[in-house]
């Protein structure tokens, strides 16, 4: 009897034992369910604050997807990621505008025909011997007449113009040009390179009139030739005595 009992309590204790050890086990997988649900809500809500901008696209995507391209989402989740990717180039490229047009605003502009004056003579230029067969010059001088400063750069186009009707299409020296301010009043020259005639069998032109065009301009300005003579008339030599120069300061 007594040991009947005593292998019933032992089995009692087993029992309970048994019972103890699967109560703990159940606590433990439940404590492991409510540590891994809970990890993917910090987790969820570490990422919402953290990479708000990244989710909430993620989220507009879907739901556009939902609704369809068409859908609101999907608009503004284009225009959002277009503004964002745009927005840098769009700077840039309005910085890269804006220097040019800066620039362009404090630069000085160029002389137009219509802000110029023309004449004859300079303070290195001399009157030429038309009646010699010896190279000579004439100088022309250009006065800034508007009120703001502007520049010159390059070559006039110079026509000399026959008192017969003919004209002469002066060509341009190797000389470089320089770009030359010029102030309200100021003046610049050129100066043009003339082989006379004095032959009675040269072919000829006498000038009446000379059309001098400024640089990077259509309009031209006349002037009356005062010095007489002949000039040699060399059209399509390679090499001719009549040119003009660049303007210089």
């Amino acid at each position: 009897m007594s040991h009947h009992t005593t292998l019933h309590r032992g089995r009692k204790t087993v029992a309970a034992t048994v019972i103890a050890a699967a109560a703990l086990t159940l606590t433990a997988c439940q404590g492991g369910k409510s540590d891994a649900s809970g990890t993917p809500s910090a987790a969820a809500s570490a990422a919402a604050s953290g990479g708000g901008s990244s989710d909430s696209g993620a989220s507009n995507g879907g739901s556009s997807a939902a609704q369809g391209s068409s859908g609101a989402g999907a608009g503004q989740g284009a225009s959002a990621q277009g503004g964002g990717r745009g927005s840098a180039p769009q700077h840039t490229g309005s910085g890269a505008k804006a220097g040019p047009a800066s620039a362009r605003h404090g630069a000085t502009a160029r002389c137009t025909t219509a802000g110029l004056q023309a004449g004859w003579g300079s303070s290195g230029g001399g009157v030429p011997d038309m009646h010699g067969d010896a190279q000579q010059t004439a100088a022309v001088w250009l006065k800034n007449t508007g009120s703001s400063s502007c520049t010159l750069s390059g070559f006039p186009g110079v026509q000399i113009k026959g008192t017969d009707g003919r004209s002469l299409d002066l060509p341009r020296s190797a000389q470089k040009p320089a770009r030359v301010t010029l102030k309200p009043g100021g003046t610049a020259s050129f100066t043009i390179r003339l082989l006379p005639s004095v032959r009675a069998g040269d072919r000829k032109i006498e000038p009446g009139m000379v059309l001098i065009t400024p640089p990077n301009q259509t309009q031209h300005v006349q002037l009356k030739w005062p010095y007489g003579g002949a000039i040699l008339d060399q059209s399509g030599a390679t090499h001719p005595g009549t040119f003009v120069d660049p303007i210089h300061g």
